[in-house]
């Protein structure tokens, strides 16, 4: 009897606990990755293909290259590397577009031409 209450107390703490756990990126990050992929300007619209508003959770493995926190929902890792084609030249991003993202703690841009940044455009340029 004494298992059957542990495994009982196991399972009514993990349904419980399942009403904690987000159920996908906010979406104030996911219109956020949208200008960003934007602004890579990759012809086409075929830079991270995977990001797309026809799947709005952006946490889950559907979208590359993003790292979430399991419990907030929110983006903490973006990998966005080598993802703009050399060829369109130096990239001025705008370094606004990262505000929403209030728990990122590791951003890797590597390898994209950044050139530098243009001033505070706000989310909608």
């Amino acid at each position: 009897m004494g298992l059957f209450l542990q495994v009982l107390t196991v399972l009514v703490i993990t349904v419980s606990l399942q009403g904690w756990v987000a159920l996908g990126c906010l979406e104030e990050e996911m219109i956020a990755l949208l200008h960003l992929k934007d602004s890579l300007k990759y012809p086409n619209g075929t830079s991270l293909p995977s990001w797309r508003i026809a799947h709005p959770n952006c946490c889950e493995w559907d979208w590359e290259s993003i790292v979430c926190n399991s419990i907030t929902g929110r983006v903490t890792e973006l990998y966005v590397e080598r993802v703009r084609n050399q060829e369109l030249g130096d990239w001025y991003f705008n370094a606004s577009l990262f505000l929403p993202f209030q728990q990122l703690y590791y951003l890797s841009l590597w390898n994209n031409r950044i050139a530098g940044w243009v001033e505070n455009k706000g989310l909608l340029s």
